[in-house]
């Protein structure tokens, strides 16, 4: 016996195969976005701890960093969840979080800049 969608029609093999695609692509997706944010959190922690000697400075920009990285995980939460009931109702919107991928990019490197500059002004 197929499988059935919401409806009680059934689904073909070919149907069940590309949502199952969808729904690895989208978790490939999560955890690029966790990989990349782990990498911000890192990288926070490593300037708080690693600068030269542990100033205000260097705290103050690797907490920007960590709280970036923390955001970014949970961002990255949100949307696989968004995409993923998404996918099992079948909808598809396109360019849909275009605008919000933006943004979070946005947010990275002006946090990484943000940082940068906040060693350089403390550093003695």
């Amino acid at each position: 016996m197929s499988p059935q969608d919401d409806n009680g029609t059934e689904r073909s093999s070919a149907q069940e195969q590309t949502r199952a695609r969808d729904h690895l692509a989208n978790e490939r997706t999560y955890l690029a976005w966790v990989r990349t944010a782990a990498n911000v959190m890192v990288l926070g922690l490593a300037v708080a701890r690693f600068v030269n000697s542990t100033s205000v400075g260097s705290v103050v920009a690797g907490v920007l960093l960590v709280a970036v990285g923390a955001s970014g995980v949970g961002y990255g939460t949100i949307r696989y969840r968004r995409v993923s009931a998404d996918i099992e109702q079948g909808r598809f919107g396109v360019g849909a979080s275009g605008a919000a991928a933006v943004i979070a990019s946005t947010v990275l490197v002006g946090s990484v800049v943000a940082a940068l500059a906040i060693l350089l002004a403390t550093r003695q």
